[in-house]
């Protein structure tokens, strides 16, 4: 599933629920991206520190959406959360290689549950 067909499928979703539960997800699978990047080898300490500073940023941004959908708030939710992971995935090139499969992975997950 491509990036676009994931944000796809998460604008389509009818529950403002739906979409906390996605969020839940997506921030659960980027503490396991950022252990990842902290233990990837193949970049240097100084590019592995860049992107846990932005996928740091990025959780912040998360986390706000997610606080504005926990009080029924969608303000365009899904869109807001795409535009933050571009903006962030391009200020590292690290955060970059590791941002798809972090949301492919919480969209597979997401798509198991039984809502």
């Amino acid at each position: 599933m491509t990036l676009s067909e994931i944000k796809n499928r998460l604008e389509s979703l009818p529950r403002i629920s739906e979409k906390i539960a996605f969020v839940e997800i997506l921030l659960s699978e980027i503490t396991i991206m950022n252990r990842g990047i902290w233990s990837d080898d193949s970049f240097s300490e100084q590019e592995q520190l860049e992107a846990l500073k932005w996928s740091n940023e990025l959780v912040h941004r998360i986390q706000n959406i997610h606080f504005e959908l926990k009080q029924q708030q969608d303000n365009k939710a899904v869109e807001r959360i795409f535009e933050n992971i571009n903006f962030y995935k391009d200020q590292s090139l690290v955060l970059k290689s590791y941002l798809p499969s972090c949301l492919k992975s919480a969209i597979e997950r997401f798509e198991s549950l039984d809502l």
